[in-house]
């Protein structure tokens, strides 16, 4: 059995990862949130197994991964489930086990990682600063191919963002403040477990009201 992280170890990870997405390397970093996101998935729901409350973590924090990948464009309530598809590719993106945007991020992403496989770079669109699914933006890496989805910085930067202010980690000491886009700053006191905090401060970036 694998030993669950402690605080700090949590913390260790949640560093890394960010300096990971600061330098470029969106496989560094989600290599490094993966085991704090297990275990904080297991603090919240320590009755379910490994894979059931890892997707349940994700497919609760949808609103916020969303929400920052799509530049605040969408706020999409709780409980909705998001469902991704290729109109030019009608099959699963993610090998017959379904669409859902919590069930992608899960096998795609977080198992090609914890488990030290290789992300499919044939499915996965790495590289855009913003964007999720088959959702992109003008001037933010071209034309997406048929058949690939996009996990965007932002939407890593949301997983790492997940874990922090998730209220079974409001007791993390972060080293630093984070910078967003050198546009606004999240308080690394009010941040941990603060997940209503950091949704205010999200809405001013996107609303230009820092």
């Amino acid at each position: 059995m694998t030993k669950q992280l402690s605080r700090v170890g949590v913390e260790k990870r949640i560093r890394r990862a960010l300096e990971s997405l600061q330098q470029g390397d969106p496989e560094g970093a989600i290599f490094h949130i993966a085991p704090a996101l297990d275990a904080t998935a297991k603090k919240r729901y320590p009755d379910k197994k490994v894979g059931k409350r890892i997707k349940e973590f994700i497919f609760n924090e949808q609103p916020l991964i969303y929400y920052l990948s799509m530049q605040g464009k969408e706020l999409i309530p709780d409980g909705v489930r998001i469902v991704i598809v290729d109109n030019d590719n009608i099959e699963s993106p993610i090998g017959g086990r379904g669409g859902e945007l919590a069930d992608f991020i899960y096998h795609n992403i977080r198992c090609a990682q914890a488990h030290g496989e290789e992300i499919d770079y044939e499915l996965i669109d790495f590289g855009r600063n913003f964007g999720i699914g088959r959702t992109n933006f003008d001037n933010d890496g071209g034309e997406l191919e048929p058949g690939k989805f996009i996990v965007s910085s932002a939407t890593i930067l949301a997983l790492i963002l997940s874990v922090i202010c998730a209220p079974e980690n409001k007791r993390l000491r972060l080293p630093d403040d984070i910078s967003l886009y050198n546009k606004l700053t999240l308080s690394r006191s009010e941040l941990p477990g603060n997940k209503n905090y950091l949704m205010i401060k999200l809405g001013k970036l996107f609303t230009n009201d820092n």
